[in-house]
């Protein structure tokens, strides 16, 4: 059974089913201030760095109170997937998270997937940004894009608002790309890094992936996830792809991603830094 057989979108099939922007990464070390909104501080740090888009690592950061959603299945007619209903928390610790920074109608915007503990479990959702205030002021990483941009818009394959890749430069030490439903995550990543010519690279992202098979792992069935890409991915004459997986009854899956072992669901969302 292909993944076209388990879920299928409601829109024809866009032509591009990559989308690439590259250009020169900076790697910032910046504050984000106890009491703000996640998404108001986000923004704030991506006005001052001057970045056309950027990635910000989660690791270790607290949040409360926060509301986050996680996937489900639709019931409106049109998707083909969609979130559960909205989950509120008091308090948490990010384990693991990553926040895909681009604009949407002209504004900052962010999409950010975490793992995190609260209330002595381990969690795993869709952070809504606007959604979510910084418990304490956190240190964080902000990699810094520049030559390209991520642009919220509507997806007629989908018919979802999702970030795509826009412009970019010839040459540069990082790409930021987004990859379109049933791409195999594996193949399009190897192809991408391959084709920019890194030999050694890493890799972070954000996406949601139709099943998943694991080579140190049990698979997940789930045709629905939302899914991070976790530290140690990259690529170093072969892609090591650690991901972390939840599914819409909670199951959470951990493995690194076999070859041919996962589908895109909706949209999945990469930055690949040159290494070494």
């Amino acid at each position: 059974m292909t993944s076209r057989d388990r879920l299928r979108h409601p829109g024809p099939e866009v032509p591009e089913r990559i989308s690439v922007a590259r250009g020169d990464l900076r790697r910032l070390s910046i504050v984000l201030p106890a009491g703000a909104v996640l998404l108001d501080a986000v923004a704030e740090a991506m006005d001052a760095a001057g970045a056309d888009a950027g990635v910000i690592c989660l690791d270790g950061v607290e949040i409360g109170p926060y509301r986050y959603v996680m996937p489900g299945p639709s019931d409106d007619g049109s998707h083909a997937a969609w979130y559960s209903e909205t989950f509120e928390g008091r308090a948490g610790l990010v384990n693991h998270g990553t926040a895909i920074v681009g604009r949407r109608d002209g504004a900052w915007w962010l999409h950010a997937h975490a793992v995190w503990n609260a209330e002595g479990r381990t969690i795993c959702g869709h952070l809504l940004p606007d959604g979510v205030t910084l418990a304490r002021k956190a240190a964080v990483t902000l990699l810094a894009f520049d030559g390209g941009g991520l642009m919220v818009a509507q997806d007629p394959e989908t018919l979802f608002p999702i970030f795509h890749a826009r412009g970019g430069r010839a040459g540069g030490d990082a790409l930021i790309a987004r990859i379109a439903p049933h791409e195999d995550i594996h193949g399009a990543l190897c192809s991408i890094i391959e084709d920019a010519g890194f030999a050694r690279a890493e890799i972070l992202g954000i996406g949601s992936l139709i099943g998943a098979t694991f080579t140190d792992a049990g698979p997940m069935a789930s045709p629905i996830s939302e899914v991070l890409i976790l530290p140690g991915a990259g690529w170093d004459r072969a892609l090591h792809l650690p991901m972390h997986c939840v599914d819409p009854d909670d199951g959470q899956f951990r493995g690194s991603v076999a070859p041919g072992g996962g589908a895109v669901c909706v949209t999945f969302e990469v930055m690949v830094i040159r290494a070494g």
